[in-house]
C-alpha cells in the first residue's frame, strides 16, 4: 500500500473516531450539554487536533445527522422495493417508524437539525460538503416515494382525478406530487408525537405502532379511493 493511501485512511479512521464520540455524547447529554473539549476526551485526542478535522460542534452535528439520514435512505430503498403495489404506502411510513424507533436518538439530533438552530447560509468545507448531502439524500427520498406514488397511479392502485385536475387547469402530474407531500407530511407528523396525543393514546391503550399503522392505513385508502 502506497504511503498516501495509508495516511489517507488514517485520516479517514480518525475522522469517524471522532464522529463516534461526538455521536455517543450527543446521544447521551444532549447537543447543547457538550462542549469540544468533552469530545477530545473521550476520542483521546487534544482539541487542536479535533479542529484540524471539525472547525466547530455544528460541524460534528451534521456529520451525526448524515449518518443517520444516510442509514435511514437504505432502510427505506430496500424495504419499498421488496413490497406489493398496494403495500408500499404502508412500508414507507412503517420504515420510518421502525428505524427511529431502533435509533430515538436520531430523531433528535434530526430534528435539531431541522429546527432551524443553524445558519445553513455561512458554510464551508467538509460541514458545508455534509450539509448539501443531506439536503440532497432529503429531496431523494421525496423523488424515490414520488415516482412510486406515480406507479401506483399508473397501475391504478392509487386513483387519479385527471378529469378534475383538467377542469381546474392544473397539470395532470401534480396529484402525485400532493399525495407525496401527504405522505411525508403525514410520517413525520407521526414519528413527533406531540406529548398531549402520546398520553391520549397511552390512555386509549393504544400503542404508537398501532396508531402509526392505523394512520398510514387511513392515508393509503384515502389515496387508492
Amino acid at each position: 500500500m502506497a504511503i498516501s493511501d495509508r495516511k489517507k485512511r488514517e485520516k479517514e479512521y480518525r475522522r469517524q473516531s471522532i464522529i463516534d464520540a461526538a455521536e455517543k455524547l450527543f446521544f447521551e447529554k444532549g447537543y447543547d450539554n457538550v462542549s469540544m473539549n468533552d469530545i477530545a476526551g473521550v476520542v483521546e485526542l487534544n482539541r487542536a487536533t479535533i479542529y484540524l478535522y471539525f472547525e466547530n460542534k455544528e460541524a460534528l452535528c451534521f456529520a451525526v445527522v448524515l449518518r443517520g439520514v444516510r442509514m435511514l435512505n437504505v432502510m427505506i430503498k430496500d424495504n419499498v422495493r421488496k413490497a406489493v403495489d398496494r403495500q408500499k404506502i404502508n412500508t414507507i411510513g412503517r420504515s420510518y417508524y421502525t428505524f427511529f424507533q431502533a435509533y430515538p436518538q436520531y430523531l433528535q439530533v434530526y430534528t435539531f437539525f431541522q429546527s432551524g438552530r443553524f445558519d445553513l447560509t455561512c458554510l464551508r468545507g467538509r460541514a458545508y460538503q455534509d450539509v448539501n448531502e443531506i439536503l440532497k439524500l432529503q429531496r431523494d427520498i421525496f423523488d424515490f416515494v414520488h415516482i412510486n406514488i406515480k406507479d401506483g397511479i399508473r397501475k391504478g392502485s392509487i386513483l387519479s382525478d385527471i378529469e378534475g385536475l383538467k377542469r381546474e387547469g392544473i397539470r395532470q402530474d401534480i396529484d402525485s406530487f400532493y399525495a407525496t407531500s401527504l405522505i411525508l407530511s403525514t410520517i413525520e407528523s407521526i414519528i413527533k408525537l406531540p406529548p398531549s396525543l402520546g398520553e391520549e393514546l397511552k390512555d386509549r391503550e393504544i400503542t404508537e405502532y398501532q396508531f402509526e399503522a392505523l394512520l398510514m392505513h387511513f392515508v393509503s385508502r384515502l389515496l387508492m379511493n
